[in-house]
């Protein structure tokens, strides 16, 4: 089955109603759906792992050698590249809607890998620890850094993240209709599903940076969340997506 039958199949078990729009000259959206007094424009975004690459770890697992993979984890710009194509394709059809929603599918051989870039990628987020006492802070910390979200807050209000056994409606909180999307439909269908920082932040279990400070100047980024929470000594953590693969004999 293929990714956008998947995805049919999916939205329809959520007892949406979903139509396929036809394909013409130019890009438009893949799916309008409709859920009660809710319409959505989506669009399907695959994400996948380069052949070339494939065939070098292939070629080495083959000599029975181990593949060993580190990488940096986070914010992406082949992922923000995708989710740009998908903002030009929502917005380049007449059909109106009430809500626009990129779907991103990992479809890599890391497929939560690249879901962590996803969400990274969507909300600028970042690892943040609090040093100063014991029972400090230690997690998410949405828009730290540079967001797609953010970035495309007036052409995209949600992004819905999947791997082949995993899936989640994120909510931007920077676009104008987050207070509806919140309310509407999709966002009920998917019930604990939903990602949303601001809900989050209310229970202690992330941090927002929302000012218009410069992304790129993290001194001015760390004051701001020091007196916003209360922090002592906070620290962005940088992570990495670690993997070592070997190739096992086949059995006789």
């Amino acid at each position: 089955m293929n990714s956008e039958k998947e995805a049919q199949e999916c939205l329809r078990l959520f007892g949406l109603e979903v139509c396929k729009i036809k394909e013409s000259s130019t890009q438009t959206p893949d799916f309008f759906v409709r859920c009660n007094n809710n319409t959505y424009l989506i669009e399907l975004k695959e994400k996948f792992t380069d052949k070339e690459y494939l065939k070098s770890r292939d070629r080495i697992l083959l000599q029975g050698n181990k593949f060993e993979e580190i990488t940096t984890a986070g914010r992406k710009k082949s992922i923000s590249n995708r989710i740009r194509e998908a903002c030009k394709q929502l917005n380049a059809i007449e059909l109106e809607a009430d809500f626009k929603i990129v779907w991103l599918y990992a479809k890599g051989h890391h497929p939560d890998f690249q879901m962590y870039d996803f969400e990274s990628t969507l909300f600028g987020c970042e690892v943040l620890v609090d040093w100063g006492k014991e029972d400090g802070f230690s997690g998410f910390c949405y828009y730290y850094g540079h967001s797609d979200f953010f970035n495309n807050r007036n052409y995209l209000d949600g992004a819905i993240v999947t791997t082949s056994e995993e899936m989640k409606l994120c909510m931007n909180t920077c676009s104008p209709k987050y207070e509806l999307l919140k309310s509407s439909g999709l966002t009920k269908a998917f019930g604990y599903g939903v990602l949303d920082p601001v809900e989050l932040e209310k229970k202690g279990l992330a941090l927002i940076v929302d000012t218009e400070i410069d992304r790129n100047d993290e001194v001015s980024i760390m004051q701001h969340l020091a007196r916003k929470y209360a922090l002592q000594r906070p620290m962005k953590m940088d992570m990495q997506q670690v993997c070592c693969t070997i190739a096992l004999p086949p059995r006789n």
